[in-house]
Protein backbone atom coordinates (compact mmCIF):
# COMPACT_ATOMS: atom_id res chain seq x y z
CA UNK A 1 0.00 0.00 0.00
CA UNK A 2 1.09 3.27 -0.87
CA UNK A 3 -0.02 6.81 0.18
CA UNK A 4 0.80 10.04 -2.45
CA UNK A 5 -0.26 13.58 -1.98
CA UNK A 6 -1.56 15.48 -5.10
CA UNK A 7 -0.59 18.46 -5.56
CA UNK A 8 -2.06 21.34 -7.45
CA UNK A 9 -1.72 21.07 -10.70
CA UNK A 10 1.10 24.13 -11.01
CA UNK A 11 2.76 22.49 -8.62
CA UNK A 12 3.56 19.40 -10.78
CA UNK A 13 5.53 21.00 -13.16
CA UNK A 14 7.82 22.65 -10.96
CA UNK A 15 8.72 19.64 -9.29
CA UNK A 16 9.25 18.18 -12.54
CA UNK A 17 11.49 20.79 -13.76
CA UNK A 18 13.48 20.41 -10.57
CA UNK A 19 13.95 16.91 -11.33
CA UNK A 20 14.85 17.22 -14.13
CA UNK A 21 17.32 19.88 -13.61
CA UNK A 22 19.20 18.10 -11.06
CA UNK A 23 19.53 15.51 -13.76
CA UNK A 24 21.17 17.52 -16.03
CA UNK A 25 23.72 18.37 -13.14
CA UNK A 26 24.55 14.90 -12.71
CA UNK A 27 24.80 14.66 -16.32
CA UNK A 28 27.24 17.35 -16.68
CA UNK A 29 29.61 16.67 -13.12
CA UNK A 30 30.11 13.23 -14.74
CA UNK A 31 31.12 14.83 -17.72
CA UNK A 32 33.26 17.72 -16.36
CA UNK A 33 34.77 15.57 -14.03
CA UNK A 34 35.81 13.37 -16.51
CA UNK A 35 37.90 15.24 -18.43
CA UNK A 36 39.24 17.56 -15.29
CA UNK A 37 40.21 14.63 -13.72
CA UNK A 38 41.87 14.03 -17.49
CA UNK A 39 44.06 17.47 -17.34
CA UNK A 40 44.93 16.99 -13.44
CA UNK A 41 46.32 13.36 -13.71
CA UNK A 42 47.86 14.13 -17.08
CA UNK A 43 51.53 12.97 -16.23
CA UNK A 44 50.98 11.81 -12.52
CA UNK A 45 53.22 9.36 -11.06
CA UNK A 46 50.87 8.52 -7.80
CA UNK A 47 47.26 7.88 -9.46
CA UNK A 48 46.64 6.10 -12.94
CA UNK A 49 45.24 8.05 -15.85
CA UNK A 50 43.57 5.39 -18.23
CA UNK A 51 39.76 6.11 -18.85
CA UNK A 52 38.70 3.29 -16.59
CA UNK A 53 40.78 4.85 -13.76
CA UNK A 54 39.56 8.27 -14.81
CA UNK A 55 35.83 6.54 -14.71
CA UNK A 56 36.23 5.43 -11.44
CA UNK A 57 37.80 8.79 -10.44
CA UNK A 58 34.51 10.35 -11.18
CA UNK A 59 32.06 8.56 -10.00
CA UNK A 60 33.77 8.65 -6.64
CA UNK A 61 32.81 12.79 -6.86
CA UNK A 62 29.44 11.92 -6.12
CA UNK A 63 30.73 10.55 -2.52
CA UNK A 64 33.12 13.21 -1.24
CA UNK A 65 35.67 10.57 -1.77
CA UNK A 66 37.47 11.35 -4.97
CA UNK A 67 41.22 10.10 -4.53
CA UNK A 68 42.64 12.44 -6.46
CA UNK A 69 41.50 15.19 -4.41
CA UNK A 70 43.19 14.50 -1.51
CA UNK A 71 46.33 16.33 -3.49
CA UNK A 72 46.55 19.81 -3.09
CA UNK A 73 45.28 22.25 -5.97
CA UNK A 74 44.61 24.13 -7.81
CA UNK A 75 42.48 22.48 -10.17
CA UNK A 76 41.13 22.92 -13.61
CA UNK A 77 37.67 24.81 -13.75
CA UNK A 78 35.71 21.49 -15.07
CA UNK A 79 36.96 19.53 -11.90
CA UNK A 80 36.49 22.76 -9.24
CA UNK A 81 32.81 22.80 -11.11
CA UNK A 82 32.33 19.04 -10.77
CA UNK A 83 33.89 18.29 -6.65
CA UNK A 84 30.68 20.60 -5.83
CA UNK A 85 28.01 19.91 -8.31
CA UNK A 86 28.42 16.19 -8.19
CA UNK A 87 28.13 16.15 -4.11
CA UNK A 88 24.68 18.28 -4.73
CA UNK A 89 23.08 15.69 -6.58
CA UNK A 90 23.38 13.24 -4.61
CA UNK A 91 22.30 14.94 -1.97
CA UNK A 92 19.74 15.49 -3.60
CA UNK A 93 18.99 12.27 -4.59
CA UNK A 94 19.39 11.40 -0.73
CA UNK A 95 16.38 13.69 0.13
CA UNK A 96 14.27 12.47 -2.31
CA UNK A 97 14.88 8.80 -1.81
CA UNK A 98 14.14 9.68 2.18
CA UNK A 99 11.26 11.92 1.21
CA UNK A 100 9.50 8.96 -0.26
CA UNK A 101 9.77 6.32 2.65
CA UNK A 102 9.17 8.86 5.10
CA UNK A 103 5.97 10.84 3.43
CA UNK A 104 4.59 7.39 3.00
CA UNK A 105 4.04 6.80 7.17
CA UNK A 106 3.36 10.91 7.41
CA UNK A 107 0.80 11.03 4.74
CA UNK A 108 -0.87 7.95 5.91
CA UNK A 109 -0.25 9.53 9.43
CA UNK A 110 -2.53 12.60 8.10
CA UNK A 111 -4.91 10.76 6.51
CA UNK A 112 -6.01 8.87 10.01
CA UNK A 113 -6.24 12.90 11.06
CA UNK A 114 -8.45 14.25 8.55
CA UNK A 115 -11.99 14.78 9.79
CA UNK A 116 -15.05 14.86 7.95
CA UNK A 117 -13.82 13.93 4.80
CA UNK A 118 -14.82 11.61 1.36
CA UNK A 119 -12.91 8.88 0.43
CA UNK A 120 -13.65 7.82 -3.34
CA UNK A 121 -12.66 3.95 -4.00
CA UNK A 122 -11.96 3.24 -7.84
CA UNK A 123 -10.16 4.41 -10.74
CA UNK A 124 -11.77 5.43 -14.26
CA UNK A 125 -14.17 7.65 -15.44
CA UNK A 126 -16.43 8.04 -12.61
CA UNK A 127 -14.24 7.84 -9.69
CA UNK A 128 -12.17 10.52 -11.51
CA UNK A 129 -15.25 12.60 -12.44
CA UNK A 130 -16.93 12.34 -8.93
CA UNK A 131 -13.66 13.56 -7.26
CA UNK A 132 -13.49 16.19 -8.97
CA UNK A 133 -16.90 17.63 -8.24
CA UNK A 134 -16.73 17.08 -4.41
CA UNK A 135 -13.20 18.79 -4.56
CA UNK A 136 -14.86 21.62 -6.50
CA UNK A 137 -17.84 21.49 -3.52
CA UNK A 138 -15.34 22.13 -1.20
CA UNK A 139 -14.99 18.52 0.39
CA UNK A 140 -11.37 17.04 1.01
CA UNK A 141 -11.16 13.80 -0.34
CA UNK A 142 -8.94 10.73 0.14
CA UNK A 143 -9.07 8.43 -3.43
CA UNK A 144 -8.21 4.80 -2.95
CA UNK A 145 -6.83 3.19 -6.20
CA UNK A 146 -6.32 -0.37 -6.45
CA UNK A 147 -2.89 -0.84 -7.54
CA UNK A 148 -1.96 2.58 -8.32
CA UNK A 149 1.73 3.61 -7.99
CA UNK A 150 1.32 6.81 -8.90
CA UNK A 151 -2.09 9.43 -9.97
CA UNK A 152 -3.12 8.88 -12.85
CA UNK A 153 -3.44 13.45 -13.15
CA UNK A 154 -3.51 16.40 -10.85
CA UNK A 155 -6.39 17.80 -10.32
CA UNK A 156 -6.92 19.79 -7.26
CA UNK A 157 -5.19 18.82 -3.53
CA UNK A 158 -6.02 15.34 -2.30
CA UNK A 159 -4.83 12.16 -0.78
CA UNK A 160 -4.01 9.31 -3.20
CA UNK A 161 -3.56 5.92 -1.43
CA UNK A 162 -2.73 2.97 -3.95
CA UNK A 163 -3.87 0.09 -2.77
CA UNK A 164 -7.32 -2.86 -2.19
CA UNK A 165 -10.29 -0.89 -1.13
CA UNK A 166 -11.45 -4.48 -0.08
CA UNK A 167 -9.10 -4.66 2.58
CA UNK A 168 -10.15 -2.66 6.27
CA UNK A 169 -6.46 -1.95 6.56
CA UNK A 170 -6.55 0.06 3.65
CA UNK A 171 -9.98 1.84 4.45
CA UNK A 172 -8.18 2.84 7.53
CA UNK A 173 -5.05 4.36 6.35
CA UNK A 174 -7.71 6.99 4.52
CA UNK A 175 -9.31 7.74 7.50
CA UNK A 176 -12.45 5.66 7.31
CA UNK A 177 -13.18 6.14 10.70
CA UNK A 178 -13.68 9.84 10.77
CA UNK A 179 -15.05 9.84 6.99
CA UNK A 180 -18.52 10.89 6.64
CA UNK A 181 -19.57 9.67 2.91
CA UNK A 182 -17.64 6.86 1.17
CA UNK A 183 -17.78 6.14 -2.71
CA UNK A 184 -17.45 2.59 -4.29
CA UNK A 185 -17.17 3.46 -7.73
CA UNK A 186 -14.63 1.30 -9.51
CA UNK A 187 -15.62 1.00 -13.49
CA UNK A 188 -16.49 -2.47 -14.30
CA UNK A 189 -16.59 -4.49 -10.99
CA UNK A 190 -19.61 -4.31 -9.29
CA UNK A 191 -19.08 -6.64 -6.60
CA UNK A 192 -15.93 -5.06 -5.62
CA UNK A 193 -17.51 -2.04 -5.41
CA UNK A 194 -20.28 -4.11 -2.85
CA UNK A 195 -17.59 -5.80 -1.12
CA UNK A 196 -15.79 -2.01 -0.88
CA UNK A 197 -18.80 -1.03 1.54
CA UNK A 198 -19.01 -4.26 3.62
CA UNK A 199 -15.06 -3.70 4.51
CA UNK A 200 -15.76 0.23 5.21
CA UNK A 201 -18.93 -1.67 7.94
CA UNK A 202 -16.06 -3.68 9.07
CA UNK A 203 -13.39 -1.36 9.50
CA UNK A 204 -15.35 1.66 10.94
CA UNK A 205 -16.00 1.48 14.77
CA UNK A 206 -19.85 0.42 15.50
CA UNK A 207 -20.19 3.58 17.97
CA UNK A 208 -19.32 5.92 15.38
CA UNK A 209 -22.07 8.41 13.62
CA UNK A 210 -23.18 6.81 10.08
CA UNK A 211 -21.09 6.68 7.32
CA UNK A 212 -23.36 7.01 4.33
CA UNK A 213 -21.73 4.63 1.95
CA UNK A 214 -23.06 4.95 -1.80
CA UNK A 215 -22.14 1.84 -4.06
CA UNK A 216 -22.11 1.77 -7.95
CA UNK A 217 -23.22 -1.12 -9.23
CA UNK A 218 -23.02 -1.37 -13.17
CA UNK A 219 -25.78 -3.95 -13.63
CA UNK A 220 -29.52 -2.47 -13.02
CA UNK A 221 -31.22 -5.73 -12.15
CA UNK A 222 -28.38 -6.33 -9.47
CA UNK A 223 -29.13 -2.89 -8.57
CA UNK A 224 -32.43 -3.42 -7.95
CA UNK A 225 -32.06 -6.47 -6.12
CA UNK A 226 -29.53 -5.37 -3.87
CA UNK A 227 -31.43 -2.27 -2.89
CA UNK A 228 -34.50 -4.42 -1.98
CA UNK A 229 -32.04 -6.47 0.36
CA UNK A 230 -30.97 -3.51 2.14
CA UNK A 231 -34.35 -1.74 2.65
CA UNK A 232 -36.14 -4.98 4.16
CA UNK A 233 -32.89 -5.31 6.50
CA UNK A 234 -31.12 -3.72 9.64
CA UNK A 235 -28.03 -1.51 7.77
CA UNK A 236 -24.62 -2.64 9.33
CA UNK A 237 -23.56 -0.29 12.23
CA UNK A 238 -21.83 2.56 11.36
CA UNK A 239 -23.04 2.20 7.50
CA UNK A 240 -25.61 3.61 6.25
CA UNK A 241 -26.11 1.80 2.08
CA UNK A 242 -27.28 2.63 -0.84
CA UNK A 243 -26.52 1.46 -4.30
CA UNK A 244 -26.85 3.35 -7.68
CA UNK A 245 -26.38 2.79 -11.20
CA UNK A 246 -25.01 5.33 -12.89
CA UNK A 247 -27.62 5.25 -15.90
CA UNK A 248 -30.36 5.34 -13.97
CA UNK A 249 -29.16 8.56 -11.77
CA UNK A 250 -28.18 10.66 -15.88
CA UNK A 251 -32.03 9.52 -17.01
CA UNK A 252 -33.59 10.81 -13.57
CA UNK A 253 -31.86 13.70 -14.28
CA UNK A 254 -32.13 14.66 -17.64
CA UNK A 255 -36.46 14.38 -17.31
CA UNK A 256 -35.83 16.52 -13.78
CA UNK A 257 -33.91 18.97 -15.35
CA UNK A 258 -36.24 18.48 -18.86
CA UNK A 259 -39.87 17.51 -17.89
CA UNK A 260 -41.46 15.93 -21.00
CA UNK A 261 -44.51 18.49 -21.88
CA UNK A 262 -47.61 18.14 -24.41
CA UNK A 263 -46.61 19.28 -28.05
CA UNK A 264 -49.18 21.03 -29.54
CA UNK A 265 -52.20 19.45 -26.97
CA UNK A 266 -50.63 15.95 -27.93
CA UNK A 267 -48.39 13.60 -26.23
CA UNK A 268 -44.56 14.52 -27.49
CA UNK A 269 -43.44 11.40 -29.60
CA UNK A 270 -40.40 9.75 -28.69
CA UNK A 271 -38.41 7.71 -30.00
CA UNK A 272 -35.05 5.30 -27.73
CA UNK A 273 -33.10 3.65 -30.18
CA UNK A 274 -30.75 1.45 -28.15
CA UNK A 275 -32.08 -0.17 -25.44
CA UNK A 276 -29.17 -0.82 -23.05
CA UNK A 277 -29.29 -0.06 -19.62
CA UNK A 278 -29.51 3.82 -20.58
CA UNK A 279 -31.85 3.05 -23.26
CA UNK A 280 -34.08 0.90 -20.35
CA UNK A 281 -33.71 3.63 -17.72
CA UNK A 282 -35.14 6.68 -20.29
CA UNK A 283 -37.98 4.56 -21.28
CA UNK A 284 -38.62 4.30 -17.37
CA UNK A 285 -37.93 7.50 -16.46
CA UNK A 286 -39.85 9.06 -19.46
CA UNK A 287 -42.81 7.21 -18.60
CA UNK A 288 -42.64 8.55 -15.05
CA UNK A 289 -42.39 12.07 -15.99
CA UNK A 290 -45.21 11.56 -17.78
CA UNK A 291 -47.36 10.09 -15.35
CA UNK A 292 -46.02 12.09 -12.26
CA UNK A 293 -46.61 15.60 -14.44
CA UNK A 294 -49.83 15.61 -14.98
CA UNK A 295 -50.06 15.49 -18.44
CA UNK A 296 -51.75 11.69 -18.84
CA UNK A 297 -54.97 14.24 -19.83
CA UNK A 298 -52.78 14.27 -23.22
CA UNK A 299 -53.03 10.47 -24.04
CA UNK A 300 -50.76 7.80 -23.35
CA UNK A 301 -47.13 8.90 -23.93
CA UNK A 302 -46.05 7.28 -27.76
CA UNK A 303 -42.48 5.53 -27.46
CA UNK A 304 -40.92 3.55 -30.44
CA UNK A 305 -38.22 1.47 -29.28
CA UNK A 306 -35.37 0.75 -32.16
CA UNK A 307 -32.63 -2.40 -31.26
CA UNK A 308 -32.33 -6.06 -31.77
CA UNK A 309 -33.80 -7.41 -29.19
CA UNK A 310 -36.68 -4.47 -28.45
CA UNK A 311 -39.41 -6.54 -27.87
CA UNK A 312 -37.59 -8.55 -25.56
CA UNK A 313 -36.42 -6.00 -23.86
CA UNK A 314 -39.57 -4.12 -23.30
CA UNK A 315 -41.99 -7.04 -22.73
CA UNK A 316 -39.52 -7.62 -19.65
CA UNK A 317 -39.71 -4.14 -18.46
CA UNK A 318 -43.25 -3.75 -18.41
CA UNK A 319 -43.13 -6.85 -16.87
CA UNK A 320 -40.94 -5.06 -13.74
CA UNK A 321 -42.86 -1.55 -14.40
CA UNK A 322 -46.30 -1.80 -14.83
CA UNK A 323 -46.95 1.95 -15.02
CA UNK A 324 -45.29 1.91 -18.54
CA UNK A 325 -48.44 -0.19 -20.08
CA UNK A 326 -50.41 2.33 -18.65
CA UNK A 327 -48.79 5.72 -18.95
CA UNK A 328 -47.02 4.89 -23.02
CA UNK A 329 -48.27 3.54 -26.08
CA UNK A 330 -44.82 1.55 -26.70
CA UNK A 331 -44.22 0.47 -30.09
CA UNK A 332 -40.72 -2.08 -30.38
CA UNK A 333 -38.94 -2.59 -33.68
CA UNK A 334 -36.36 -5.08 -33.38
CA UNK A 335 -33.87 -3.77 -36.31
CA UNK A 336 -31.64 -0.93 -36.61
CA UNK A 337 -32.17 2.91 -36.68
CA UNK A 338 -30.24 3.61 -40.07
CA UNK A 339 -31.60 0.41 -41.97
CA UNK A 340 -35.72 2.00 -40.77
CA UNK A 341 -34.91 4.93 -42.06
CA UNK A 342 -33.36 3.78 -45.50
CA UNK A 343 -36.17 1.94 -46.40
CA UNK A 344 -38.65 4.30 -45.66
CA UNK A 345 -39.68 3.04 -42.28
CA UNK A 346 -40.05 5.58 -39.07
CA UNK A 347 -39.84 9.04 -41.04
CA UNK A 348 -42.37 10.62 -39.02
CA UNK A 349 -39.92 13.20 -36.69
CA UNK A 350 -40.02 12.79 -33.29
CA UNK A 351 -40.37 15.17 -30.61
CA UNK A 352 -37.34 13.62 -28.98
CA UNK A 353 -35.14 10.93 -29.76
CA UNK A 354 -32.47 9.83 -27.47
CA UNK A 355 -29.31 7.37 -29.14
CA UNK A 356 -28.69 5.45 -26.41
CA UNK A 357 -25.39 3.28 -27.70
CA UNK A 358 -22.60 1.66 -25.39
CA UNK A 359 -20.60 2.20 -28.58
CA UNK A 360 -20.17 5.70 -28.86
CA UNK A 361 -19.35 5.59 -32.24
CA UNK A 362 -22.10 3.76 -33.36
CA UNK A 363 -24.14 6.21 -31.25
CA UNK A 364 -22.81 9.36 -32.99
CA UNK A 365 -23.23 7.75 -36.91
CA UNK A 366 -26.86 6.79 -35.82
CA UNK A 367 -27.22 10.36 -34.86
CA UNK A 368 -25.85 11.97 -38.03
CA UNK A 369 -27.71 9.62 -40.31
CA UNK A 370 -31.39 10.25 -38.14
CA UNK A 371 -30.28 14.12 -38.26
CA UNK A 372 -30.81 13.92 -42.55
CA UNK A 373 -34.34 12.45 -42.41
CA UNK A 374 -36.08 14.15 -39.65
CA UNK A 375 -37.04 17.17 -39.41
CA UNK A 376 -37.31 18.01 -35.79
CA UNK A 377 -36.50 20.84 -33.32
CA UNK A 378 -32.98 21.82 -32.37
CA UNK A 379 -31.95 20.04 -29.27
CA UNK A 380 -33.96 17.38 -29.81
CA UNK A 381 -31.49 14.26 -30.49
CA UNK A 382 -29.66 13.06 -27.23
CA UNK A 383 -27.01 11.55 -28.44
CA UNK A 384 -24.81 9.47 -25.43
CA UNK A 385 -20.95 10.88 -26.10
CA UNK A 386 -19.31 10.65 -22.77
CA UNK A 387 -15.67 10.87 -24.06
CA UNK A 388 -16.84 14.04 -25.52
CA UNK A 389 -18.59 15.43 -22.93
CA UNK A 390 -16.11 14.42 -20.11
CA UNK A 391 -13.35 16.23 -22.44
CA UNK A 392 -15.72 19.53 -22.27
CA UNK A 393 -16.44 19.13 -18.75
CA UNK A 394 -12.70 19.09 -17.98
CA UNK A 395 -11.81 22.09 -20.50
CA UNK A 396 -14.88 24.31 -20.77
CA UNK A 397 -16.46 22.99 -17.40
CA UNK A 398 -19.54 21.45 -17.19
CA UNK A 399 -22.76 23.69 -18.61
CA UNK A 400 -21.43 25.11 -21.25
CA UNK A 401 -22.78 23.19 -24.23
CA UNK A 402 -21.09 20.71 -26.11
CA UNK A 403 -18.11 21.08 -28.16
CA UNK A 404 -20.65 19.44 -31.12
CA UNK A 405 -23.40 21.49 -30.85
CA UNK A 406 -24.81 24.20 -32.48
CA UNK A 407 -27.37 26.46 -31.41
CA UNK A 408 -29.62 25.59 -34.29
CA UNK A 409 -28.68 22.21 -34.66
CA UNK A 410 -30.94 19.17 -33.88
CA UNK A 411 -28.13 17.11 -32.08
CA UNK A 412 -26.97 17.22 -28.47
CA UNK A 413 -24.12 15.49 -27.04
CA UNK A 414 -25.16 14.32 -23.51
CA UNK A 415 -22.39 12.39 -21.01
CA UNK A 416 -23.88 10.07 -19.37
CA UNK A 417 -20.84 9.81 -16.26
CA UNK A 418 -20.37 13.90 -16.79
CA UNK A 419 -24.59 14.29 -15.93
CA UNK A 420 -24.67 11.89 -13.03
CA UNK A 421 -21.44 12.23 -11.30
CA UNK A 422 -22.29 14.74 -8.83
CA UNK A 423 -22.62 14.11 -5.00
CA UNK A 424 -26.63 15.62 -4.77
CA UNK A 425 -28.03 13.27 -7.03
CA UNK A 426 -26.18 10.11 -5.91
CA UNK A 427 -27.25 11.28 -2.58
CA UNK A 428 -30.67 11.33 -4.09
CA UNK A 429 -31.20 7.74 -2.76
CA UNK A 430 -33.64 5.03 -3.10
CA UNK A 431 -35.25 6.00 0.95
CA UNK A 432 -35.55 9.56 -0.70
CA UNK A 433 -37.33 8.94 -3.77
CA UNK A 434 -40.29 6.33 -1.46
CA UNK A 435 -40.20 9.08 0.69
CA UNK A 436 -41.59 11.62 -1.68
CA UNK A 437 -43.76 9.19 -3.51
CA UNK A 438 -45.48 8.18 0.30
CA UNK A 439 -45.94 11.95 0.73
CA UNK A 440 -47.04 13.12 -3.03
CA UNK A 441 -49.73 9.98 -2.43
CA UNK A 442 -50.34 11.61 1.00
CA UNK A 443 -50.86 14.89 -0.36
CA UNK A 444 -53.22 13.90 -3.14
CA UNK A 445 -55.23 11.75 -0.72
CA UNK A 446 -55.87 14.91 1.40
CA UNK A 447 -56.61 16.88 -1.05
CA UNK A 448 -59.14 14.65 -2.68
CA UNK A 449 -60.42 15.22 0.88
CA UNK A 450 -60.71 18.85 0.72
CA UNK A 451 -57.79 19.43 2.73
CA UNK A 452 -54.94 22.32 1.48
CA UNK A 453 -52.08 23.71 2.84
CA UNK A 454 -54.01 26.55 4.57
CA UNK A 455 -55.87 24.29 6.74
CA UNK A 456 -53.07 21.13 6.90
CA UNK A 457 -49.38 22.11 5.94
CA UNK A 458 -48.08 19.21 5.53
CA UNK A 459 -49.89 19.36 2.42
CA UNK A 460 -48.11 21.15 1.04
CA UNK A 461 -45.34 20.43 -1.95
CA UNK A 462 -42.31 18.05 -0.82
CA UNK A 463 -40.05 21.16 -1.89
CA UNK A 464 -41.87 23.12 0.89
CA UNK A 465 -42.25 20.44 3.34
CA UNK A 466 -40.17 21.02 6.73
CA UNK A 467 -37.77 19.46 7.19
CA UNK A 468 -38.89 17.46 10.38
CA UNK A 469 -41.69 15.91 8.15
CA UNK A 470 -39.51 15.17 5.25
CA UNK A 471 -37.49 13.11 7.97
CA UNK A 472 -40.67 11.84 9.34
CA UNK A 473 -41.48 10.29 5.47
CA UNK A 474 -37.31 9.00 4.73
CA UNK A 475 -37.67 7.01 8.61
CA UNK A 476 -41.33 5.74 7.40
CA UNK A 477 -39.61 4.94 3.67
CA UNK A 478 -36.81 3.35 5.84
CA UNK A 479 -39.08 1.18 7.90
CA UNK A 480 -41.09 -0.67 5.24
CA UNK A 481 -39.01 -3.88 5.36
CA UNK A 482 -38.51 -4.07 8.89
CA UNK A 483 -42.72 -3.69 8.94
CA UNK A 484 -43.10 -5.96 6.43
CA UNK A 485 -41.04 -8.50 8.11
CA UNK A 486 -43.41 -8.52 11.06
CA UNK A 487 -45.98 -9.79 8.50
CA UNK A 488 -43.41 -12.40 7.24
CA UNK A 489 -43.21 -10.29 3.26
CA UNK A 490 -40.59 -9.29 1.86
CA UNK A 491 -39.21 -6.81 -0.96
CA UNK A 492 -37.83 -8.48 -4.32
CA UNK A 493 -37.90 -6.28 -7.44
CA UNK A 494 -40.44 -7.64 -9.71
CA UNK A 495 -39.97 -10.59 -11.99
CA UNK A 496 -42.82 -11.84 -14.72
CA UNK A 497 -46.46 -10.58 -14.66
CA UNK A 498 -46.81 -11.37 -11.22
CA UNK A 499 -48.07 -8.34 -8.94
CA UNK A 500 -47.37 -10.45 -6.04
CA UNK A 501 -49.47 -11.55 -2.73
CA UNK A 502 -52.11 -9.40 -2.16
CA UNK A 503 -52.38 -8.07 1.57
CA UNK A 504 -55.40 -9.43 4.37
CA UNK A 505 -57.17 -7.35 6.15
CA UNK A 506 -55.52 -8.25 8.85
CA UNK A 507 -51.95 -7.63 7.35
CA UNK A 508 -53.20 -4.53 6.39
CA UNK A 509 -54.46 -3.30 10.19
CA UNK A 510 -51.18 -4.37 11.73
CA UNK A 511 -48.90 -2.44 8.98
CA UNK A 512 -50.89 0.18 9.51
CA UNK A 513 -51.10 0.50 13.16
CA UNK A 514 -47.41 0.10 13.20
CA UNK A 515 -47.19 3.30 10.89
CA UNK A 516 -49.01 5.04 13.21
CA UNK A 517 -47.07 3.84 16.08
CA UNK A 518 -43.80 5.52 14.58
CA UNK A 519 -45.54 8.56 13.59
CA UNK A 520 -46.73 8.65 16.96
CA UNK A 521 -43.38 8.02 18.35
CA UNK A 522 -41.48 10.97 16.08
CA UNK A 523 -44.17 13.41 16.85
CA UNK A 524 -44.36 12.86 20.72
CA UNK A 525 -40.48 13.16 21.19
CA UNK A 526 -40.44 16.84 19.16
CA UNK A 527 -43.35 17.91 21.61
CA UNK A 528 -46.17 17.53 19.62
CA UNK A 529 -49.50 16.83 21.88
CA UNK A 530 -53.04 15.47 21.18
CA UNK A 531 -56.29 18.57 21.34
CA UNK A 532 -59.72 18.66 19.43
CA UNK A 533 -57.57 20.35 16.40
CA UNK A 534 -54.38 20.74 14.48
CA UNK A 535 -52.43 23.45 15.25
CA UNK A 536 -48.83 23.15 13.95
CA UNK A 537 -47.43 26.35 15.48
CA UNK A 538 -48.41 25.07 19.28
CA UNK A 539 -47.57 21.41 18.10
CA UNK A 540 -51.03 19.89 18.66
CA UNK A 541 -52.52 17.59 16.37
CA UNK A 542 -56.11 15.85 17.02
CA UNK A 543 -54.75 12.36 15.81
CA UNK A 544 -51.93 12.35 18.57
CA UNK A 545 -53.95 8.94 20.22
CA UNK A 546 -53.34 5.20 20.67
CA UNK A 547 -54.36 3.42 17.82
CA UNK A 548 -57.56 1.67 19.83
CA UNK A 549 -58.72 5.55 20.37
CA UNK A 550 -58.27 6.69 16.85
CA UNK A 551 -61.76 7.81 14.95
CA UNK A 552 -62.38 5.28 12.63
CA UNK A 553 -62.07 7.74 9.56
CA UNK A 554 -58.49 8.25 10.64
CA UNK A 555 -57.70 4.58 10.97
CA UNK A 556 -59.12 4.25 7.27
CA UNK A 557 -56.69 6.58 6.27
CA UNK A 558 -53.84 4.64 7.23
CA UNK A 559 -54.99 1.31 5.76
CA UNK A 560 -55.52 3.12 2.81
CA UNK A 561 -51.93 4.34 2.88
CA UNK A 562 -50.81 0.49 3.54
CA UNK A 563 -53.01 -0.43 0.60
CA UNK A 564 -51.17 2.12 -1.54
CA UNK A 565 -47.84 0.69 -1.16
CA UNK A 566 -47.93 -1.91 -3.39
CA UNK A 567 -48.10 0.57 -6.02
CA UNK A 568 -45.71 3.10 -4.57
CA UNK A 569 -43.27 -0.10 -4.21
CA UNK A 570 -43.96 -1.23 -8.11
CA UNK A 571 -43.51 2.18 -9.24
CA UNK A 572 -40.18 1.39 -8.19
CA UNK A 573 -39.52 -1.95 -9.35
CA UNK A 574 -40.41 -3.31 -6.49
CA UNK A 575 -43.43 -6.12 -5.27
CA UNK A 576 -44.30 -7.61 -1.63
CA UNK A 577 -44.24 -11.04 -1.43
CA UNK A 578 -44.99 -13.56 1.51
CA UNK A 579 -42.32 -16.17 2.32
Amino acid sequence: MAVHQTGDAAGWPTITALRLGFTVVAVLSLILGYFGLGSFLAGSVDYGSRPIDLFYYDLQLFVLGADPLQSPGPYPVPLEVARFAAPAATLYALFEITWRLFAVEVRKFRARLVRGHVIVCGDGAIADTLTRRLRAAGSYVVTVRPGAEEPNRAIGRWLTIAGDPRDPDVLRAAGVDHAVALYACGADDSAANAAVAFAAASARPAESAPLAGYVHIRDPDLCLTLQARYLGVDQPAGVRLDFFNIDDVAARTLFTGEPLRPVAGRAPRLVVVGATTFGRAILVEAARSWKSGGAPAAGPLPVAVVDEHARFIVDNLIYRYPFLDTSCRITPHDADLTEMLVSGRLRQSPDRAFICHDDEDRALQTATTAERFWHSTPQSIIVRLDQASAIQDSVAGPGDGSLFDRVDGMVRAFGVVSTACRPELIGDDLVDRIARVVHERYRQARHRDGELPATNPSTVAWERLPEHLRESNRRQARDIGRHLSEIRCVLIPRAGNDPGNALTDDEVERLARMEHERWYDDLSATGWRHAGHTDPERKLHQAMLAWPELPARVRQRNHQAVRDLAAILSDVGFQIVHW
